[in-house]
């Protein structure tokens, strides 16, 4: 087998705290699985053969290997936050990437970013290439897995705001982990601004990932919800919400879900039991202006469909589809007098729209390749808007000073 042709999209590392032979030395090599599609459990699949494509991040290796070593970082990381049952705040800027890159670099995003480019294409050639022949057209992205991976990078500082916690499940019932690990909710925008509630910068913003049966990491928007925990530790002593948020996983995954051998048969069953969205990976509305003010209105119209007579411009919204439920635990609420900004654009409910400008200006440079992650913070300290961010920002700068000395 050539060298690094077979690209793993959720790392050996990770599955391996999920393995269904975990005793086993130097290594596991097995895993139990729920295959989504045949709804089939299969119990001690080879571990290897796991989230995986042949060329993945393309011919060029230098990327699969580059990943290889941040990984290799990433592993330490979730080992010593197990072996602690705490979270270093030194290690936040890390943390974020961790979340960051496997969010951006599974199998499903990149058919999410291909579904959402073909849509747009598809628009924009509308009465330029017959519709018959469009419509039999596949278009795809090249190197769609690399950009997603560039782009995520890239825009990762706008989540050093958030509060990180561990989660650690002191219940009888394992947490399970999908092909598409990373879930992303928002309780807050679906209660109060339900057409605005996707996007990284996001007011009420959550994030989960599983590191193993045991723990899971969460962040969330510190200025819209609160914890009864006074550390960075959340324990979870109830089974129904690690059934939530197993749920959350098989709703999020992409074609299978990972489960540990200590999962009890009537949970496994729950959990396959729940309905699963139907239709494509992404959204797509067409935003029609209102005469000619700034006003613009939700159509029903598809990609393949003429502009509505006496319509001057239209916005087109793509976006990953929103999940059904939300992170919900009995530690965590929502604030009676959250902070955010809204403009009443489909861009807000924003945590920070400065904070978003910066991390924007910098990705843009990023990778535009006039420079790089390792200059972030002397980029963010010549910004002219730095001076308006909060104190969090000063406090995530120290921590980061002190890791790398």
């Amino acid at each position: 087998m050539a060298d690094n042709k077979r690209q793993h999209y959720v790392p050996k590392s990770t599955l391996r705290h999920f393995a269904s032979d975990p005793n086993r030395h130097p290594k596991p090599r097995q895993i139990n699985l729920v295959n989504i599609a045949a709804a089939k459990v299969v119990r001690g699949a080879s571990l290897k053969e796991q989230c995986y494509q042949d060329y993945f991040y393309g011919k060029n290796t230098a990327i699969e290997k580059a990943l290889g070593q941040v990984e290799g970082y990433f592993s330490s990381l979730v080992r010593k936050m197990i072996g602690t049952r705490a979270i270093d705040e030194r290690d936040g800027w890390h943390l974020v990437q961790m979340v960051a890159l496997q969010k951006a670099r599974t199998l499903r995003a990149e058919e999410e970013l291909n579904g959402m480019m073909e849509k747009l294409i598809k628009l924009f050639m509308y009465n330029r290439v017959d519709e018959y022949d469009l419509r039999r057209s596949r278009i795809k992205v090249n190197d769609a897995s690399n950009r997603n991976v560039g782009h995520a990078l890239a825009l990762s500082p706008l989540m050093l705001d958030l509060k990180r916690f561990l989660l650690a499940n002191d219940t009888d019932v394992p947490f399970v982990i999908a092909d598409n690990p990373v879930v992303t909710t928002n309780w807050f925008a679906r209660i109060h601004h339900p057409q605005r509630a996707i996007g990284l910068a996001r007011s009420g913003l959550q994030m989960l990932l599983p590191i193993s049966p045991r723990f899971a990491l969460m962040m969330h928007d510190g200025n819209v919800y609160t914890t009864n925990s006074r550390i960075n530790v959340i324990s979870i002593s109830r089974a129904d919400e690690v059934t939530a948020l197993n749920e959350l996983q098989w709703l999020n995954a992409h074609k299978n879900v990972y489960f540990p051998p200590t999962l009890g048969v009537e949970f496994l069953e729950a959990m396959m039991n729940v309905s699963r969205p139907e239709g494509g990976l992404s959204d797509f509305r067409r935003m029609e202006r209102i005469g000619d003010g700034d006003s613009y209105r939700a159509s029903d119209k598809d990609e393949f469909s003429p502009p509505t007579d006496g319509v001057k411009s239209e916005l087109v919204v793509t976006s990953a589809k929103a999940l059904s439920k939300d992170v919900r635990l009995r530690a965590v609420s929502m604030r009676n007098k959250p902070i955010f900004h809204d403009d009443g654009s489909l861009g807000s409910p924003q945590r920070d729209p400065a904070w978003e400008d910066i991390v924007g200006d910098f990705a843009r440079r990023v990778l535009g390749g006039e420079t790089d992650l390792t200059r972030f913070w002397d980029f963010v300290e010549g910004h002219p808007l730095a001076s308006s961010i909060g104190p969090w920002l000063r406090r995530a700068k120290r921590q980061s000073d002190l890791r790398r000395q």
